[in-house]
């Protein structure tokens, strides 16, 4: 790997794990020294991290990580429900027993902050698709929403919900129910964005 994908790759599992708040600002600077890279290749990371959309540019300010909005909740939940059922039904056949038992593990682990055990269970449950570019563009889509994420479990009491959603689909993938674990994933996608969107339309109709 370059020094650029290293830097790329760093960043996304620190938007994973939910570090960047929306709406603050990147200082290329400080991300630099933390890596202990020149500032080059750090531009050039989040230039690339910025073409996929899960930073922005402004001129003659930096680097900042989007707001929270409802267009940005609609599309990445709108790709999220399009690719991420297509994958599960394709992993479902070569889940082994391992893949199962990470999915389980990352729902109780306390290393893990709450976007990134989101992210690991998802991942457990879709690698086994060996649809490399689709679980390229899930990670970018599960880096976008974390903060949407961290919004629906902790802001609007959805943690329950989530947890419940995410046993009954593992609990589905280990009885070998595709079409029933593939429904209850475009449910619980569906549930989200639609409380994101209801919440997200008034506060702005409100401000």
């Amino acid at each position: 790997m370059s020094t650029v994908d290293t830097i790329q790759d760093a960043v996304m599992v620190e938007m994973l794990r939910g570090q960047f708040a929306p709406g603050s600002w990147v200082r290329q600077d400080q991300l630099a020294k933390r890596l202990g890279v020149s500032k080059i290749p750090v531009r050039e990371a989040l230039q690339r991290l910025a073409a996929i959309g899960l930073l922005r540019f402004e001129p003659n300010r930096g680097v900042v990580v989007p707001t929270l909005s409802v267009a940005e909740a609609a599309e990445n939940y709108a790709l999220r429900s399009a690719i991420e059922p297509v994958l599960l039904a394709q992993a479902m056949p070569n889940l082994s027993i391992v893949d199962l038992a990470e999915a389980e593990l990352a729902l109780t682990r306390s290393d893990l902050s709450l976007t990134e055990a989101n992210w690991a269970f998802h991942h457990a449950l879709y690698r086994t698709s060996r649809w490399d570019r689709g679980l390229a563009m899930t990670q970018v889509l599960h880096a976008a929403v974390a903060p949407y994420v961290l919004l629906y479990t902790e802001g609007l009491g959805g943690a329950q919900n989530s947890s419940d959603e995410h046993l009954a689909m593992l609990d589905a993938c280990r009885n070998r129910h595709v079409d029933q674990a593939v429904n209850l994933l475009a449910q619980h996608l569906d549930g989200a964005a639609a409380a994101l969107h209801h919440y997200l339309l008034h506060r702005d109709s409100d401000s």
